[in-house]
């Protein structure tokens, strides 16, 4: 699947389920780079579908999450990015390789973004009446421990009588992709939530929590959810 964006800056978030990104004219494969203690090189490669060269930038950012979820970024140079910066002509394709700098025997997944930056060259800012798209390709990749353990805990708890607050605690060793969710209900007679699709990392020991608009009085017991590929129903504990 091929993915397309319009827009002045682009930062595409990687899908577990899609195998080549699309952007504007530079298609990336994979979306999710992984390393491990007995994978220490990995390669991605980078093809150029326009009729225009691209002069792009590599560069590394460790990725860290608070205790809620939220997303924090810091410049890291544990990983070994090659070349760093490349002109990447028409309709060819460029390898990129990665690899860790030392050894790793981590008993917790490290994850990181990889940044492909497309640069602006100086032939494109003479043309001002042209508009050029700057591509900002994030990649997410991540050093796996020597064993993997994917567990999390959902729970939910009433705010009102209309709203609730669902959590995802993750208590593995490995970060989780969900993209989608649906509270289930003791009682077939009560009306199903619907499905509810999102985009959420959620890395090792952090939590994520949604808004959810309905009934509060409705005994939801378990939810159905796809977590990084695969389909999972699991008990929902009240808070």
């Amino acid at each position: 699947m091929k993915i397309s964006y319009y827009a002045a800056r682009v930062v595409i978030l990687a899908v577990l389920f899609i195998t080549v990104v699309n952007a504007n004219v530079l298609e990336v494969t994979p979306v999710q780079l992984s390393l491990s203690p007995s994978q220490r090189i990995g390669v991605l490669k980078v093809t150029n579908r326009s009729d225009e060269h691209s002069i792009l930038q590599l560069s590394l950012l460790n990725w860290q999450q608070s205790l809620k979820g939220k997303d924090i970024y810091k410049i890291s140079h544990d990983i070994l990015l090659t070349p760093p910066l490349f002109v990447l002509p028409a309709h060819k394709t460029q390898i990129i390789r990665f690899a860790l700098r030392h050894p790793t025997y981590n008993t917790m997944q490290k994850t990181y973004r990889v940044h492909l930056k497309e640069v602006q060259s100086p032939r494109q800012k003479k043309l001002g009446q042209t508009l050029y798209f700057l591509m900002d390709i994030s990649l997410p990749l991540f050093v796996q421990p020597l064993h993997m353990v994917e567990s999390a805990v959902w729970s939910i708890k009433v705010l009102d009588a209309h709203h609730m607050n669902l959590f995802l605690y993750i208590d593995g060793n490995i970060s989780l992709f969900v993209n989608q969710w649906q509270l289930l209900s003791g009682h077939p007679q009560e009306n199903l939530m619907k499905k509810h699709s999102t985009f959420t990392y959620i890395l090792p020991h952090c939590s994520y929590s949604w808004i959810v608009k309905d009934d509060s009085n409705i005994n939801y017991t378990d939810i159905q959810s796809n977590i990084n590929g695969h389909s999972k129903k699991s008990p929902l504990h009240r808070l």
